[in-house]
C-alpha cells in the first residue's frame, strides 16, 4: 500500500474547511423561496470568499512544511545515489 502525498496531507484539513464554506454557501443560496435566490447569492458568494481568503494563511504554513520535508526526502535520496556511484566496489573474500 502506498503512502498518501504528503502534501496533500497537510493540505487535508483546509480543503475540508474549504468544502463545508462551500456546502455552506450553497444551502444559504438553495434554501427558502426560490424567488430569492438572485438576492441571496451575491453575499452568500461575498462571505464564501471572505471566508476562503482566511483560510490561505493556514494552508501556506502547513504546505510550506510538507513541501520542504518532500523535498529535502528526495534531495537526500539524490544524494544517496551519488555517494553509493563513488563507493568503493568490494571485492569478495579470497576462498581458503
Amino acid at each position: 500500500m502506498s503512502s498518501p502525498n504528503p502534501i496533500l496531507k497537510a493540505a487535508a484539513p483546509t480543503l475540508i474547511l474549504a468544502i463545508q464554506d462551500f456546502k455552506a454557501a450553497i444551502n444559504t443560496i438553495l434554501t427558502g423561496d426560490p424567488m430569492q435566490i438572485p438576492l441571496r447569492a451575491g453575499p452568500a458568494a461575498a462571505i464564501l470568499v471572505g471566508q476562503l481568503q482566511l483560510l490561505l494563511p493556514g494552508l501556506a504554513v502547513a504546505e510550506t512544511g510538507a513541501v520542504q520535508a518532500d523535498v529535502n526526502a528526495k534531495l537526500d535520496g539524490i544524494v544517496s545515489q551519488l555517494q553509493a556511484l563513488n563507493a568503493p566496489a568490494t571485492t569478495p573474500a579470497a576462498a581458503a
